[in-house]
């Protein structure tokens, strides 16, 4: 006897399938469609660019994995996020398949320094703006929905349906966006010279990935946050990195000038 989650999986997998399928049969211009993916493989994978994490390990910032991140790897910072859901826009003439969002809720990323902390969570993506939004979390308190990253897209969604619904793209230059730099300052109490250091670093890149076999115990709820977490000191050398880093920027910026 098929177990319950299994028949949930297999009609969420068929109705996704099915949903992009029928698309296709229409003479519409063009359907927008949202697809529930808790239940099939659709992950992504957040690295952070190894420059980046560097510098920031100088600093004595640390990132750990919260709600349904997991870190894949020892020692580096690359985390898995379940996708929940992904919305496409899809018409059949001309025939084109282009993502216009996706969620990742109730994963989470935990950014500590000596002295303050974040936490991004619930992440979502906007590809008519290119922009990833998550809920950022400080002493401050909680902003849903608040723009936390430009990208660009380096691989475009690329999808199959043989075998069933498979989809896949990259996503690089993962920067802070002007107001993220400036919330990152205030909850890690960074030096003000970080500023000019933060806009410059690339943050790293996003792989998404999804085929239609099945998993389990995953789930969609909201990652709620809580602050409390051990952090460690900041290493004097970190800070003199980057201090020297923020000093060589604003001394180009003036030779450009």
């Amino acid at each position: 006897m098929v177990s319950t989650s299994i028949r949930s999986g297999l009609h969420v997998a068929s109705v996704a399938i099915g949903v992009v399928a029928a698309s296709f049969s229409t003479q519409a211009a063009a359907i927008n469609v949202t697809l529930p993916t808790t239940n099939i493989q659709a992950n992504s994978q957040y690295t952070f660019n190894s420059d980046t994490q560097d510098l920031m390990q100088n600093m004595g910032i640390s990132v750990r994995a919260l709600g349904n991140s997991k870190q894949t790897t020892p020692g580096l910072w690359s985390f898995s996020m379940p996708v929940t859901d992904v919305s496409l826009s899809m018409s059949l003439l001309p025939l084109n398949i282009s993502p216009t969002a996706g969620h990742a809720s109730g994963s989470a990323l935990g950014i500590y320094s000596e002295e303050g902390g974040l936490q991004l969570a619930n992440f979502a993506l906007d590809f008519k703006r290119n922009v990833l939004s998550a809920d950022f979390i400080s002493k401050a308190g909680t902003t849903r929905n608040f723009d936390v990253y430009n990208f660009n897209v380096e691989q475009g969604l690329h999808v199959s349906t043989s075998g069933g619904l498979s989809m896949q793209m990259s996503l690089t230059q993962m920067k802070l966006t002007t107001g993220a730099q400036s919330a990152f300052m205030q909850a890690l109490v960074l030096p003000d010279y970080a500023i000019d250091v933060l806009g410059q670093l690339d943050f790293g890149r996003l792989d998404i990935k999804i085929s239609p076999a099945l998993r389990f115990n995953v789930s969609d709820k909201p990652y709620t946050a809580t602050m409390a977490a051990p952090v460690p000191e900041i290493p004097s050398v970190g800070m003199l990195a980057l201090g020297m880093f923020g000093i060589a920027i604003a001394t180009r910026r003036k030779l450009n000038a």
